[in-house]
This record gives structure tokens, C-alpha cells and sequence, in this order.
């Protein structure tokens, strides 16, 4: 079974969670702050539940650091979900977040959800017929050649990577692509991008081999082979 790191400074919200996990028979390890935080090696643990307010500082500085060396995904836990902490909180490298007071079986469901897209230490690097991408450096190499990529662009590529192999709704890209200056990308927008990126990367644009339309839904990435 999976090992989650809870890191929450509130005791008894923290006890409660590790309780809960425990009945799920995941293993947990804990944190209450950021000093006891730097003292766990991430290659440890299989996901992250991370207050974004701890007594010490802003655990976003800490997930900024993490995400230049580990794809370990993170569910942030905040008071907060004001447009500006969420985004704050993606752009930090944050997978999914939930706001308390939260539900247990809601958490479970989230932790489960972003544990399933495969965002672990060892996955720093995707690599399918050709084309591999480097999540550290932010570099895709597609056939063997450099492929350069717009922030936008590299920002909706690394969620499809993420993602691989499921339908990702229009709603749900919004909600995870924004530009530079944190303004949220509107359907246009991500139309465009999304076109831009397959002229990019797939050899008929006409017939997608890797970003295919689900008609009426939205997008999936496939690195399996379909009719």
C-alpha cells in the first residue's frame, strides 16, 4: 500500500487524517512544520498532503524546491479557495487541492485520484515511440530532435502527461492552464494552444496520434495504440 506524508500543523486535524488513512491501510508519515518537513526524503513516500500555512512559513516555497527534483504528487490542504490561493497553489506544482473543513471520504477519494496519475520520483521523465520529455528541464525531445515549447504550451503538455490516457474535460484544463501572469486561459485560448502544440509535436495534424478530441468532453493524451 501506497506511503502518504501528511504535513498539517494542527494536531488534532492531523491526527484525524492519519487515523483515517491508517483504516485505508495506507502507511503515514507526519510533519507539523517546515523544519520537521526538510528532515523526510521525499523518495520516501508515494504522495503528499500539504497545508499551504504552516507555523514556520509558506509550504508553496517548499513545493516549488520539491518540483525541481521530484514529480511526487501533492494535494494541498488550505482554508482557503479564493481564485488567487488556487492558482498560487497550481502554480506551485500542487496536483489537486481540498479546503477544509473537508470530508474524509472526499480527501480519500481526492488522495486516490492524484495518486493514480502516476506523479512518483521515478516518473521525472515520460518516454513513449519516440518522444521523451523531461519534466526537470522542461525539454522535449520528439524523434530525436528538440522541440521548442512556449510556457503555455509546456504547462498544458505536462498536464496531458499527467494525465495520460484520460479524458480531460475543457473545464478541467482551464482549471489547471493560466499564462505567465496568472490570468486564467479561456476556451479560445486553450483551443489555440492546443493546436499549436500538435502542430508541434504530431506528424498529421488532421489525425492526432497523441492529443485526440473527445467529442463534446474535451481532450485525452494516448500513448496507446487506437483506431
Amino acid at each position: 500500500m501506497a506511503r502518504i506524508l501528511v504535513v498539517e500543523d494542527d494536531r488534532d486535524l492531523r491526527n484525524g487524517v492519519v487515523y483515517a488513512l491508517e483504516n485505508e491501510g495506507y502507511e503515514v508519515e507526519t510533519a507539523g512544520s517546515l523544519w520537521e518537513l526538510e528532515a523526510i526524503p521525499v523518495s520516501s513516500v508515494d504522495a503528499v498532503l500539504l497545508d499551504i500555512t504552516l507555523p514556520d512559513g509558506s509550504s508553496r516555497d517548499y513545493l516549488e524546491k520539491l518540483r525541481k527534483v521530484s514529480g511526487v504528487p501533492c494535494l494541498f490542504l488550505t482554508a482557503h479557495n479564493t481564485e488567487r490561493d488556487m492558482i498560487a497553489g497550481f502554480d506551485a506544482g500542487a496536483d489537486d487541492y481540498i479546503t477544509k473543513p473537508f470530508s474524509v471520504p472526499l480527501l480519500l477519494r481526492r488522495l486516490k485520484a492524484v495518486l493514480s496519475r502516476g506523479n512518483r520520483e521515478s516518473d521525472l521523465k515520460y518516454c513513449a515511440k519516440g518522444f521523451v520529455y523531461d519534466f526537470r528541464e522542461k525539454k522535449l525531445v520528439n524523434e530525436g530532435g528538440f522541440v521548442p515549447l512556449s510556457k503555455t504550451e509546456t504547462r498544458l503538455l505536462e498536464v496531458f502527461l499527467r494525465n495520460r490516457n484520460q479524458v480531460l474535460t475543457t473545464e478541467i484544463l482551464l482549471g489547471k492552464i493560466w499564462d505567465v501572469d496568472g490570468n486564467f486561459v479561456d476556451k479560445n485560448t486553450l483551443s489555440v494552444t492546443v493546436t499549436r502544440l500538435r502542430a508541434k509535436i504530431e506528424e498529421d495534424k488532421k489525425h492526432p496520434k497523441w492529443i485526440r478530441n473527445v467529442f463534446g468532453i474535451g481532450y485525452k493524451w494516448s500513448d496507446r495504440d487506437e483506431e
